[in-house]
C-alpha cells in the first residue's frame, strides 16, 4: 500500500476489526467511512468503536488489520455511544 491512504483503502473494510496493541490491547471496529470530498480536496473520516470501559486518549496509534497491514492513525475519542466509545480519524489533502 502507498504511504497515502485513500477512502477506497477503507471502504471495503467497514464492520471489520482493527487491533491496537499499545498502550493497551484493544479491538476497534470500523463502523463507517464518510466522504466529504469536493473537486479540490479529498477529505474523509473514519469512525471506529471500541469498549467504553477502557478507552484511548487522543493520539497516534498503530492499528493492525489483516488486509491493510499496520497503519498509524491519529484517533480522537468523540465520546460514548451506548456501550461503546466512538473514535474519529480525519484525512484531508489537496487534489492536483
Amino acid at each position: 500500500m502507498s504511504d497515502l491512504l485513500h477512502i477506497s483503502d477503507f471502504n471495503p473494510h467497514q464492520h471489520t476489526i482493527f487491533r491496537v496493541n499499545e498502550p493497551t490491547q484493544m479491538e476497534l471496529e470500523l463502523e463507517s467511512v464518510e466522504d466529504h470530498s469536493n473537486a479540490k480536496v479529498e477529505q474523509f473520516s473514519l469512525f471506529f468503536s471500541g469498549p467504553a470501559s477502557t478507552w484511548l486518549q487522543q493520539g497516534t496509534y498503530k492499528l493492525h488489520h489483516a488486509a491493510l497491514s499496520e497503519q498509524e492513525l491519529f484517533l480522537v475519542p468523540l465520546g460514548p455511544r451506548g456501550e461503546k466509545m466512538i473514535y474519529q480519524s480525519v484525512f484531508a489533502r489537496l487534489l492536483e
